[in-house]
This record gives C-alpha cells, structure tokens and sequence, in this order.
C-alpha cells in the first residue's frame, strides 16, 4: 500500500491547506463535515489508494489549515467549493470526483452546482440543505457548554460507534476542541442551503442517508434528492460512515466513482 504524503498547499486567498494525498489514478477528494479535520479519512483513503489519488486536507481554519478572517467572512457552501477550486488548481488536479458528508457535501453539491467543469461526479451523505433545530440551539453556547453539547451530538447521538470516535486519538480530539467554536461562529444556521433540480443534475450525484439516523433528520434529502431524479440510498451507518464502516465507505465510493470513467 502506498503511504500518505503530507504537504502544505497555499492558495491566492491567503489559506494554507494542510493537504494529505495518497495513490495513483483517477482523483477522487474526500471533504471534511463541520469536524473540520481529515484524520478520520485515514482507512478509507488507504483502502482506496490502489485504484486512485486520494486527497484530502483539514478545513479553512480547521485543525492545520490556517486561513486568513477573509477566507472566512460571509462563509457559504459555495464559498467553501470555491475554496477547494483554488486548492484543485494548485495541486493541477482538472476534474475530481468528489465525497462528501454533511457541510462537505453540501461544498460537493455547490461543486456540482458551480464549477460542473472540476466534477467527474459527486458522491453525497446526509445534508443539510437547512439547519436543524437541535443544531440551531448550539448556536449561543459558550465554549465549555459548545464542547460538552458537540461531544454528545457527535461521538454519541449522530454516530453509531462512540468507540471508533475514542480511537482516533486524543490529539485529533484536542482539534475539535478548537474546531467546534470555528463551526459554531461560520457554519452553524449559515452555510446550509438548497438546491435546485437544475443545479443538482449538472453532474452524475450519488446519494445516501444513514440507515440507523432517525428518518426525520435528512427526510429533506430523500425529498429533493428523488425531485430531481436522483435516488436516496442508504449506508449501514448514522451520521460518519468513514468513521464507523470505512470499509463499507470505501466500496461505497469505489464504485461509485467506477461507474463515471
């Protein structure tokens, strides 16, 4: 197997990606959700490194990828696509297939929707085209409340495994920890937004919900997936299959990405 190679990738914008690449072939991008971090990527990026280039990288102002308040400022998913464009151009990568979970793939589906020139086809879990209350309600919280409500939300609540979250470490947990107020301040109730069926059918989408997440959560994925003809499939997961079934994500995306070259 191949190892990863870990490089920090500056764009015009003034943000320094820390960016980790893995692989030979077709390039395929895995984008972080509201976590911000790539770590948890690790198992699928290695069980996908023999058949294509893997790239992912921490979020702007996640973890190790510092940005400028710029970079930040009226935050949006199409935003955050035109981010990754400009880390595309710098790595000389033409057209990804793209992954996404969450605010990844809402960027993944403003990628689709903005520059269908960079996308082979875009492989989407559980978005949020509009903010949830109980994720609305983490809205005010203080940093000490902020991080005791994402612990539960995340490690418990919206995954299927509080233990595969335990073994990722305690440094990559010491990054939520910072993570979480960055996600808190720019994405919470302002990143999430809809899309239109002509927007979504630019390019080929492969669509998912967790089949263990309650159905209420992302019933508006099924509701606008199938509005523009586009099926709503299931993982055996809740909310981060690459953290609970990599191997299951991995296939997932394998064959997904097959079906377009």
């Amino acid at each position: 197997m191949s190892q990863p190679s870990v490089s920090r990738v500056r764009t015009s914008d003034g943000i320094e990606w820390h960016c980790v690449r893995q692989g030979s072939g077709p390039d395929v991008i895995l984008i972080p959700s509201g976590e911000g971090d790539c770590e948890y990527f690790a198992k699928v990026s290695g069980a996908l490194a023999d058949s294509f280039t893997v790239t992912t990288f921490d979020m702007p102002g996640m973890s190790r990828t510092t940005a400028p308040e710029s970079a930040m400022q009226d935050y949006s998913a199409s935003k955050m696509a035109a981010q990754i464009v400009g880390l595309l151009d710098q790595l000389s990568i033409d057209q990804v297939s793209v992954w996404g979970c969450s605010s990844g793939g809402l960027a993944a589906l403003a990628l689709v929707a903005d520059h269908p020139s960079r996308v082979r086809n875009a492989i989407v879990h559980e978005v949020p085209l509009s903010c949830p209350d109980p994720i609305k309600a983490l809205k005010p919280l203080s940093p000490d409340e902020l991080l005791e409500a994402c612990n539960d939300v995340f490690g418990g609540v919206m995954s299927d495994a509080e233990e595969s979250w335990r073994e990722l470490g305690p440094e990559y947990r010491k990054r939520l920890e910072k993570n979480w107020v960055t996600w808190q301040r720019y994405y919470v109730d302002v990143v999430e937004r809809s899309f239109s069926k002509e927007e979504l059918t630019r390019r080929p989408v492969r669509w998912t919900i967790g089949a263990l997440t309650p159905a209420g959560f992302f019933y508006q994925n099924v509701v606008d997936g199938f509005g523009a003809g586009i099926p709503v499939g299931l993982l055996p997961s809740k909310h981060f299959p690459q953290v609970t079934v990599p191997d299951v994500m991995a296939e997932h995306i394998r064959s997904a990405v097959k079906e377009h070259l």
